[in-house]
């Protein structure tokens, strides 16, 4: 929806109101439609279970962008998440970025418990819209976005 994007507009007054309370803040957007996030590919999934001392020159070639956006995620002491619900899930662009920041052995591992988040220190805020109200009611049971962007997160951190 561009500038018309609710969840934009809301991602946008959540940043405004992160800078009155640090002003100075350095801010850095990262629009996961305009920069074409591209899905995950068996090749490039496979590189992710590969160390980083036994890729070739073409495999760390093919994982950079994902590097990169790893590296940002890591920068970052506020991350502001702009998520529409669209037919009751996530966005396809959103989806692509969680599978190039979820990284094992970077930004989560394993223990003896499960699961341990890598990405720690961050305050996440995520900016949902929808076209109806999905936080109660009888549409509650079809947002899928609030719950996974929660149990994702969480894995992280």
């Amino acid at each position: 929806m561009g500038k018309d994007s609710y969840s934009i507009k809301l991602g946008q007054s959540i940043v405004e109101k992160i800078q009155d309370k640090y002003p100075g803040s350095t801010i850095e957007e990262l629009n996961l439609v305009e920069i074409e996030i591209p899905h995950l590919s068996p090749a490039v999934l496979r590189t992710f279970f590969i160390p980083n001392d036994q890729l070739s020159e073409d495999e760390k070639e093919s994982i950079r962008f994902s590097d990169d956006l790893v590296k940002q995620l890591f920068a970052a002491d506020i991350i502001v998440i702009g998520a529409p619900l669209i037919n009751y899930t996530i966005h396809s662009s959103l989806k692509a970025w969680i599978d190039h920041i979820t990284r094992a052995g970077i930004t989560f591992g394993y223990g003896q418990n499960g699961p341990i988040g890598m990405v720690t220190g961050k305050k996440v805020y995520v900016a949902m819209s929808s076209g109806g109200v999905y936080s109660e009611g009888p549409g509650k049971t079809n947002d899928f976005v609030a719950p996974y962007l929660k149990a994702f997160l969480g894995f992280l951190v």
